[in-house]
C-alpha cells in the first residue's frame, strides 16, 4: 500500500526523468555532412543548399541528396540497398553507410558545446 508520500516522491522522480531526458538526450538539428568514400577525402556538405551528389564508389555511383537541412541515399550500387532504405538523416550524430559500395555520411554540428567523456 503506498502513502501520498509515497506518490509524490514517485511522481516528481518521474518528472525529473522526463526533463532529464528531454535536455540532455535529444539531439539538436545537424548544420554539415561529412561524405566519407574509401581512398578518398571526406567531401563536405552545407545541408542549407539543396542539392544532388554523384559519387563513385567501390561498387559503382551512388547518388546522394541535400535539401531542406537534411541528406539522404537516393540510388546505389548495391543489391540489399539499406543505405537508400534508411531514409532522410536530419540530426547531428546520424550515420548511415552503403558497405559494399564504401561510402558514408557522417551528420555533425557546426558548433559543439556538449561533451560526452572528457578523459585527462
Amino acid at each position: 500500500m503506498t502513502t501520498v508520500a509515497d506518490r509524490i516522491i514517485l511522481s516528481i522522480a518521474l518528472l525529473l526523468l522526463l526533463w532529464l531526458y528531454l535536455h540532455y538526450w535529444t539531439r539538436a538539428p545537424a548544420d554539415y555532412a561529412l561524405i566519407l568514400v574509401a581512398n578518398q577525402a571526406p567531401i563536405k556538405v552545407d545541408l542549407q543548399h539543396s542539392q544532388q551528389i554523384a559519387i563513385a564508389g567501390s561498387d559503382g555511383e551512388t547518388l546522394i541528396k541535400v535539401a531542406d537541412g537534411r541528406i539522404r541515399f537516393i540510388a546505389s550500387s548495391c543489391q540489399s540497398k539499406y543505405c537508400v532504405h534508411a531514409g532522410w538523416l536530419t540530426k547531428g550524430g546520424d550515420f548511415v553507410a552503403c558497405l559494399p559500395n564504401q561510402v558514408s555520411i557522417e551528420l555533425h554540428r557546426a558548433k559543439t558545446a556538449n561533451f560526452d567523456a572528457i578523459v585527462y
